[in-house]
């Protein structure tokens, strides 16, 4: 607890201490522009929920993905099976809107990240990113499907600094980072690893029971490549290459084989990305092609170091089972718009098209295959903007979708629509209302199997309605985001694991709700303090449904308490910034449907610019050392425990 306390003391006086703030210009708040509308807006004139983060003020925060910069959000949850936002395979970390575990829509400069419900943000570097637009509410009309809980939008930045950065910490914590721009190309590459880290997870989650993770190192390689060949069109590149290697052992609960491996699991990912994206206002653009392949390797012993009802022999280390699968996902696809202005507003009209290819390998004790599948996809979709009154506006948003028939009969066709009213109360207030529909297909692997998956070829594609009313004033030098949301998801996509039996994973269509209210409030005073806080009141459920069919009672899941915030202070030529946000009223996703502690993520970032050229920085992430659990279904994923790395970035 002093500790704690001291620690405390330390971001208060970090905050408090040096220079006197001088007279600054203060921020236009208002000036903000988005492009949740599919077209570039004022924040405050966006009839949405949405938060913009800078790629300066990920890098305040000390993450080394995205996954890890977004966790200080307001209304995301962010879930993984380890720190830092780890994953396992297909296995995906996530980041989760307005409890939607299956509605994030990942997009990079406009092109989908999502592929077999993946879009492996703790594989992208916050190196390239100008700006991250976070917007929260079914937005699948003008966006697509996957996008029932809301939309992340990565912005790269237009040209790279000439820069090289060096960070170590404990854990074995590295992250090199070399960036430049030659005339029109820029790029950037990114390495970051993590170390060796025993208990990872509570062994009481262990399936079966007793089983529990060391990790034994995990490393991301992320290369980004931007050539402007006009001011209006641009190529884009992107590599990702990740290695994990994870070690799971028993906890000797028995009475014997206290620690001893139950097997050796490498994954692997390899992602490749290339766009060709125009853009000149009234007509965008988007080209592109997309590939993933996971790997598995799965080293087990031939007899297992937990009891077995059916024992097989006597346990041996050095008796190993080899296993590997292989998942690979390609897309090929492009998307169109053209807006005209109206008298009265304006008119946009869209169409897309998605072609869809996935390849499973599978060479495994109980299972071996190789199947291919793929489908079509296309969309047409529009926006039409309609100013009632000089202050009142509509907007009818509406998109179809078509899904061609693959080899096993599912195809799709599906029309979802959604109208917004908006009002400007002032220059510096508006309201809005909204009503639409969400629509999101099953994807390869939940209908046709794969690995620990067991088909399900009827699932049914999960379709909602969204409600959302929401309020935004700028006040001086602060601004107030109010929304209050409501949604009824159908037919929810959702995973069931039999108790005991995780080789045995099947997909039913579930019924899920949420209704709640989010806060935000910023304060910009100056160009040397910043803060912000925002707090989230919800109540996600679920409707249980087994694979009969049979309907269940309402269930609670997810967390019901949000809060966040963070506050950034500049003295002299150092600038302080610390971040934190809670989870709280926690419940498990699997039954009995248990609650269980909350989470406090904080973070405490210093970054000394010794000259124009070099900046020193130093970051404590957990600064309260909590072990909190960053998982939500029966396994319980922990945290590191207070942990920094420090480093220099020089700019040449």
């Amino acid at each position: 607890m002093k500790k704690k306390i001291m620690l405390m003391g330390m971001v208060l006086m970090a905050l408090s201490g040096g220079t006197e703030i001088d007279a600054a210009p203060v921020y236009e708040l208002s000036t903000v522009v988005v492009t949740a509308e599919r077209t570039d807006t004022k924040e405050l004139r966006t009839p949405a929920a949405v938060e913009v983060i800078t790629g300066e003020r990920i890098e305040k925060s000390g993450a080394t993905n995205l996954q890890e910069g977004l966790k200080f959000s307001t209304g995301v949850i962010t879930s993984s099976q380890g720190p830092k936002g780890l994953a396992q395979g297909v296995m995906t970390a996530k980041a989760v809107i307005r409890g939607v575990e299956k509605g994030t829509l990942v997009l990079v400069d406009g092109v989908p990240m999502n592929q077999s419900g993946m879009y492996q943000l703790q594989d992208i570097s916050p190196e390239m990113i100008e700006k991250v637009e976070i917007v929260r509410g079914g937005g699948a009309v003008l966006y697509g499907s996957e996008a029932s809980g809301g939309v992340i939008n990565i912005i790269t930045k237009r040209k790279h600094d000439n820069h090289l950065k060096i960070g170590l910490g404990d854990f074995g914590q590295q992250n090199y980072v070399f960036s430049g721009q030659a005339d029109k190309f820029g790029f950037s590459y990114s390495y970051d690893r993590l170390g060796e880290f025993n208990h990872m997870s509570n062994p009481d989650g262990g399936r079966p029971a007793g089983m529990y993770y060391n990790l034994s190192d995990s490393e991301h390689n992320y290369f980004q490549s931007r050539y402007n060949l006009t001011d209006n069109l641009f190529l884009t590149h992107s590599y990702g290459n990740s290695n994990s290697h994870y070690i799971y052992r028993y906890d000797g609960r028995s009475g014997k084989n206290k620690d001893a491996i139950g097997k050796d699991v490498f994954y692997g990912n390899n992602d490749h990305m290339v766009a060709l994206h125009f853009d000149d206002d009234s007509f965008m653009g988007n080209i592109y092609y997309h590939k993933r392949e996971l790997t598995t390797i799965i080293s087990r012993t031939k007899v297992p170091p937990h009891p077995e009802k059916e024992p097989t022999g006597v346990y041996n280390a050095n008796v190993r089972v080899k296993e590997n699968t292989l998942n690979q996902d390609r897309s090929i696809g492009m998307d169109f718009s053209k807006r005209w202005k109206t008298v009265s507003g304006s008119i946009m009209l869209g169409a897309a098209f998605q072609r869809d290819m996935a390849h499973v390998i599978e060479n495994a004790k109980r299972k071996k295959a190789d199947n291919k599948y793929e489908r079509n996809m296309y969309s047409l979709y529009g926006q039409w903007v309609q100013h009632l009154t000089k202050e009142t506006q509509m907007d009818v948003n509406f998109r179809q979708t078509w899904v061609k028939k693959d080899k096993a009969g599912n195809k799709y066709n599906k029309f979802t629509p959604e109208v917004i009213f908006s009002h400007n109360v002032n220059d510096n207030e508006m309201v809005y209302a909204k009503v639409g529909r969400s629509f999101m297909m099953p994807t390869f692997k939940q209908l046709y199997g794969g690995g620990k998956t067991i088909a399900s070829p009827g699932l049914k594609p999960q379709t909602g309605m969204h409600y959302e009313l929401g309020y935004k004033a700028n006040v001086g030098k602060g601004s107030w985001r109010v929304a209050l949301f409501k949604y009824d998801i159908k037919d929810s996509l959702e995973a069931q694991v039999p108790k005991g039996e995780v080789e045995k994973i099947t997909y039913t269509n579930e019924d899920v709700r949420n209704k709640g209210i989010e806060c935000e409030y910023r304060y910009v005073p100056n160009d040397r303090l910043s803060c912000y806080v925002g707090a989230v009141i919800q109540h996600p459920e679920k409707q249980q449904r087994d694979k009969n069919g049979k309907v269940g009672a309402w269930h609670d899941y997810y967390g019901k308490l949000q809060l966040n915030g963070g506050i950034t202070y500049i003295t002299g030529k150092l600038t302080t910034a610390f971040h934190f946000s809670h989870l709280g009223k926690r419940i498990r996703d699997v039954s009995p449907y248990e609650s269980f502690k909350g989470q406090w993520f904080t973070d405490l970032n210093f970054s000394y610019q010794a000259n124009n050229d070099c900046r020193l920085f130093l970051n404590i992430d957990n600064v309260l050392n909590r072990q909190d659990i960053v998982s939500s279904s029966s396994s319980s994923f922990y945290t590191l425990g207070r942990n920094f790395m420090a480093g220099v970035d020089y700019k040449f």
